[in-house]
């Protein structure tokens, strides 16, 4: 890979990536994708379907990386499309409200072709266990299955200014940065693209939000962490990584009604003060309102903060152990 290409090509994805959301928070409330910010008292309304702008951007890139060096290999282009296939689904679902119980079907779909371009691979390798070996169901089993759950968590661990762009961040970057460490330049310029992407359309995203990233930016940045972890063998990391997410899917799944307690319970209530109020069911983001006072800007900084304690854990056993 030209060393030259890589700088243009993060340069051109982060500055697209931005100016595309910018668009967006600016005009897609005209073509009914908007919706309230449910945690500011006087609920404004903010685009919807953010994560289009990184949906855009990143092949964009990616097409730029291959315009200067075609050298890259097959699963570089895999890992994309099949990132890429998922921030559809998520578009899909924006726009005509997919119901829950097909998005795992359709996101396990997606992943089609970097499973195939992982059919030799049988086994995965994981830190003081050993190698688990599956034979030919890790391509056409595994990896649909993890890349689904692994959308399905990211999804469901949202609904805060900055909240799902920030968490696809730590993880992506630090998948991304790992991966470069061990000299596996495919998940590592991948996970660049997806890391500058994600960095612009933060920067609107960030409290106080002026757009949401919607299912096209949560679901593509689940199926992003999973894929980076396959694509580099960095799939105990990725777990790591995806830890908070799974933690949060967990509680909720306590729930009696785990994919409509929020229809049911309703959203988390602002205090004239700021202060969220969880509703009445389990979620990662309503025991950090339990445990102490805490506003919204606050609660996305001590959720960062924790997915940031499982990236540390995730460097130091990858690297040292």
């Amino acid at each position: 890979m030209s060393i030259f290409s890589i700088p243009v090509a993060a340069v051109v994805t982060l500055v697209l990536a931005y100016a595309l959301t910018r668009v967006i928070s600016q005009n897609f409330s005209r073509f009914g994708m908007a919706g309230a910010d449910v945690h500011k008292l006087d609920k404004p309304l903010r685009a919807e379907m953010g994560g289009l702008a990184v949906l855009v951007a990143v092949p964009i890139g990616a097409g730029v990386m291959l315009f200067f060096d075609p050298s890259t290999t097959w699963l570089f282009v895999a890992g994309l499309v099949t990132i890429a296939l998922v921030g559809v689904v998520g578009v899909l679902d924006d726009v005509f409200g997919i119901r829950q119980r097909y998005k795992p079907f359709m996101v396990a779909a997606a992943s089609a072709p970097l499973a195939y371009s992982l059919l030799g691979r049988s086994s995965i390798t994981f830190p003081e266990v050993g190698t688990l070996h599956f034979g030919i169901w890790l391509p056409i089993f595994i990896i649909p299955l993890a890349i689904a759950t692994s959308a399905n968590f990211t999804n469901m661990l949202a609904g805060f200014n900055g909240l799902e762009a920030g968490y696809a961040v730590i993880a992506i970057g630090t998948l991304s940065g790992l991966a470069a460490v061990l000299r596996n330049w495919d998940a590592a310029l991948l996970g660049l693209l997806f890391l500058v992407g994600y960095m612009g359309f933060l920067k609107l995203n960030w409290f106080p939000a002026k757009v949401f990233p919607g299912d096209t930016g949560t679901l593509m940045s689940g199926a992003a962490i999973a894929s980076l972890g396959f694509i580099s063998g960095l799939e105990f990391a990725a777990i790591v990584l995806s830890m908070p997410a799974a933690i949060d899917f967990t509680l909720k799944m306590l729930s009696r009604n785990p994919f409509s307690a929020r229809a049911t319970y309703g959203d988390s209530k602002v205090t004239p003060s700021g202060i969220l109020q969880p509703p009445s069911y389990a979620a990662l983001s309503h025991a950090f309102m339990r445990i102490s006072p805490t506003t919204e800007r606050q609660l996305v900084v001590s959720i960062l903060a924790l997915e940031a304690i499982f990236a540390l854990f995730a460097i130091v056993v990858t690297l040292w152990i």
